[in-house]
């Protein structure tokens, strides 16, 4: 998919190139522009702009339904999965009792392979989240330090990671991560009022992974019903690959992280549905 900004639309407010992910939208003279290499297609500029002026391919995002409160069962339910983002962008209010009790009972509620019912969360709040935020850092750090050199970019593209070996994103990434040390960033977890990991048994739950998962999107959907913002954190779980490292933030040495994702108010407007390539063997 090719994602291009109508200039003449444009009116350069920013809000597309500060809600990217991937980073890559510049603010020029007179409208933003998308550099196509590195972008991950993921439509978050065109769900935020005030003005319509992103398009896929040439052609519009869908906007949402102007009264959303006319739907049908059906059709709520598929604009609540459509309109489920990953958000990044968070308001510093805590979640409230009644909603978090909430996203929970969804993760307790979901189904799991031969009704195991092993999967079990660790939430975390407020200042915990920028201590978790802190301890990871140091782990990635070691990893980003490779990276600043041209040698161990070589050796992240032969282990299939060039879209991170590149030596801008390295060298930024690497600098967020020295700024998370000294409570000025956070490109971890983005700030959020509270993370969730959900982990299951290490040995004897062969479908542990997938459990984790389904209870997962079923918080995150919980959450986006109460107008509550999700991410899931790859980056996080990836650096908590040790059990010593899994033990240092409270997770048993006999249990394996299954998901990670932040929650949190959302600080963004969303006006349309993201572009989604169709699954071509489906009549």
């Amino acid at each position: 998919m090719q994602f291009t900004i109508i200039p003449e639309t444009c009116t350069n407010c920013g809000i597309c190139s500060t809600e990217c992910p991937s980073k890559t939208i510049r603010k020029e003279e007179n409208a933003a522009r998308i550099i196509n290499e590195g972008c991950i297609e993921c439509s978050h500029c065109g769900m935020v702009c005030p003005v319509n002026a992103v398009r896929v391919d040439g052609s519009e995002l869908p906007a949402y339904p102007a009264d959303l409160k006319s739907l049908t069962k059906e059709e709520a339910a598929d604009h609540l999965i459509q309109s489920k983002r990953s958000v990044r962008s968070y308001k510093k209010a805590p979640l409230t009792n009644e909603d978090l009790k909430a996203i929970i009972l969804a993760g307790e509620k979901s189904a799991t392979a031969t009704n195991s019912q092993h999967c079990d969360a660790l939430i975390f709040q407020g200042g915990e989240v920028a201590a978790l935020a802190s301890s990871i850092a140091r782990i990635l750090l070691k990893f980003t330090r490779i990276g600043l050199n041209p040698a161990g970019r070589a050796l992240m593209k032969l282990a299939g990671l060039k879209r991170y070996a590149d030596k801008e994103v390295v060298t930024g990434f690497h600098r967020l991560l020295q700024k998370t040390l000294e409570g000025k960033a956070d490109p971890l977890f983005y700030q959020a009022p509270a993370v969730v990991i959900l982990t299951y048994p290490k040995k004897g739950k062969r479908f542990g992974l997938t459990d984790c998962g389904i209870a997962g999107e079923n918080m995150m959907l919980a959450a986006h019903s109460r107008n509550i913002g999700s991410c899931m954190i790859g980056f996080a779980q990836v650096a908590l690959f040790s059990r010593k490292q899994r033990s240092r933030i409270g997770i048993p040495k006999d249990r394996q992280i299954g998901l990670i994702f932040t929650l949190g108010y959302s600080d963004s407007r969303y006006y349309r549905y993201p572009a989604r390539k169709n699954w071509s063997h489906i009549i």
